[in-house]
């Protein structure tokens, strides 16, 4: 293994050893001085839902965290908050302490912000470095157009849930909190595939014009990515094998 391997592996363990001392500390400390009382059980599972959300902040410290291995590392965290932060905070029933309303407050806005860069910096990769000619085309490109896909489809599927919890009325059809938060949120999700691959089944659809237009607004990115980008990618000639042959 090389040297910077090892370098990067040690940095990644004391960076997740940190995050798990930090989020064991923190409910002790907050229930000590805002001298509530505590049990076993609530204490672990506040420290559970801490080190998820603390993990991607920690290694904030990291020079050009964000910037090095822009694409690769933008999609990690934006699967990272929009599927499996998502499914532990609803996965797991936590009763979160008062004295940790605020500093959970802090963390989310810290995240939404880190998604907001990360998303920022992946569409700015795949469309506008790639139509100004900022960069050369690589066989790589593929990939990230594939996950760029795939984020941008469970990015809507975010804002969709948004949608529908803070309407008055029902955004979509077949659509409902009874089924419980974690199936709530993936039926966006699985509305939002269907909607930007222009499948189209009709078991869920929208209700009110922000939905709709949202669902248009993603069909164009699905068509701007599947059409125009990965045509180009593909027609640029990266996948044309020259060979010499000698008389």
């Amino acid at each position: 293994m090389r040297q910077y391997e090892k370098n990067r592996l040690i940095y990644f363990v004391k960076g997740t050893v940190s995050t798990l001392l930090i989020s064991l500390l923190i409910p002790v400390i907050g229930h000590i001085l805002f001298k509530e009382k505590i049990t076993m059980n609530n204490c672990l599972l506040n420290s559970f839902k801490l080190f998820f959300s603390l993990l991607p902040i920690i290694f904030l410290r990291q020079r050009n965290f964000l910037f090095k291995d822009g694409p690769l590392k933008s999609t990690a965290l934006i699967l990272y908050y929009l599927v499996l932060l998502p499914f532990i905070n609803l996965s797991v029933n936590v009763k979160e302490d008062e004295s940790l309303k605020y500093l959970y407050v802090l963390i989310n806005i810290i995240n939404i912000t880190l998604i907001v860069i990360s998303h920022i910096l992946l569409l700015k990769y795949v469309f506008s470095d790639f139509l100004r000619k900022r960069r050369a085309i690589v066989p790589s490109d593929i990939v990230v157009i594939f996950t760029t896909y795939i984020t941008i489809a469970i990015s809507f599927g975010l804002l969709y849930t948004v949608v529908s919890i803070y309407s008055s009325e029902p955004a979509f059809t077949n659509i409902s909190l009874e089924d419980g938060l974690l199936d709530y949120y993936f039926k966006h999700i699985y509305f939002s595939f269907v909607t930007i691959a222009t499948v189209g089944y009709g078991d869920i659809a929208p209700l009110n014009v922000l939905a709709r237009f949202l669902s248009v607004v993603e069909v164009i990115f699905g068509m701007l990515l599947t059409n125009v980008i990965l045509g180009l990618v593909i027609g640029s000639g990266i996948f044309t094998f020259k060979t010499d042959i000698k008389k």
